[in-house]
């Protein structure tokens, strides 16, 4: 089984809710921006569970997604996995909540000291220090004005807002509005660049769920190229120019067009050499 199967597999822990799933074409690095964020759909208190299953690879530094919370209450839940982390967290995952419940009822003493160790480890190391070994999580609320607000990040400072509602998020005690939200994946700041990371991200709202939606995130022409784009040709997802682009194509017309008046002006001088020379 591939490390994406794995992943998708453990994402999905045997859930017997409906599943959908669809694939989604990741960005070139410098086409990947909020505007092309892959829409993974709408998350609804106790009816959607959404996931992204994706790779981060040598030329692909950066993954943007996007869902749209249609509800007005209830807690928001995040999760980030990956293949770097203990293979038994994701062996484990779907007897998680199981297993919790069992040590809470038959050895509380050992189960709180255990949440302790948990804490004082991600406080050491950070929030994805288990699960998700090597990476970074950012989560964006877009306001009225259509504007991408910070509003979480596991790689903030440990005293920030930013780093306490991911703190939250990642306990699955988040409270916030509905909208439109993104999720920004990437490595941290000791990771190497040109290290394949394979991951799955995770949102839901509320104690369950009748649907789960997964997105399997295919590879960039660059990825598969090995290659990293300067000025990208292709279109973005929503099939309109990227500023990058629209930049390109302004600057050729405006060269196109310094080279007609200068054509037009020898063409211009010569005629009036020949009319002078009569």
């Amino acid at each position: 089984m591939s490390s994406i199967d794995s992943l998708k597999s453990s994402a999905l822990d045997g859930s017997n809710a409906k599943a959908w799933e669809k694939y989604v074409t990741d960005m070139n690095d410098i086409d990947e921006t909020f505007a092309n964020a892959r829409d993974l759909g709408h998350t609804r208190l106790n009816y959607s569970r959404i996931t992204a299953v994706g790779t981060l690879a040598e030329y692909d530094s950066v993954d943007i997604y996007k869902t749209t919370v249609d509800s007005q209450r209830g807690k928001i839940a995040l999760s980030l996995r990956n293949t770097k982390g203990d293979d038994k967290v994701l062996d484990l995952s779907k007897y998680e909540t199981y297993l919790n419940e069992l040590k809470k009822q038959n050895d509380p003493e050992g189960y709180a000291k255990e949440q302790e160790e948990k804490l004082k480890l991600e406080a050491e190391k950070g929030l994805l220090a288990t699960t998700a070994p090597g990476m970074r999580v950012e989560v964006y609320y877009e306001d009225k004005y259509g504007r991408q607000q910070l509003v979480a990040d596991s790689g903030a400072d440990k005293e920030s807002k930013e780093y306490e509602a991911m703190s939250s998020l990642l306990k699955g005690e988040y409270e916030g509005p509905q909208g439109v939200y993104y999720i920004k994946v990437s490595r941290d700041e000791e990771t190497s660049s040109s290290e394949e990371i394979s991951y799955a991200v995770q949102v839901s709202m509320g104690e369950g769920f009748s649907n789960d939606y997964v997105a399997i995130e295919q590879s960039s022409e660059d990825t598969k190229n090995k290659t990293t784009s300067k000025m990208p040709s292709t279109t973005s997802a929503s099939g309109t120019l990227s500023s990058v682009n629209a930049l390109q194509i302004q600057a050729t017309r405006y060269q196109a067009t310094a080279q007609m008046l200068q054509i037009g002006y020898l063409n211009m001088a010569n005629i009036y050499n020949r009319n002078s020379g009569r």
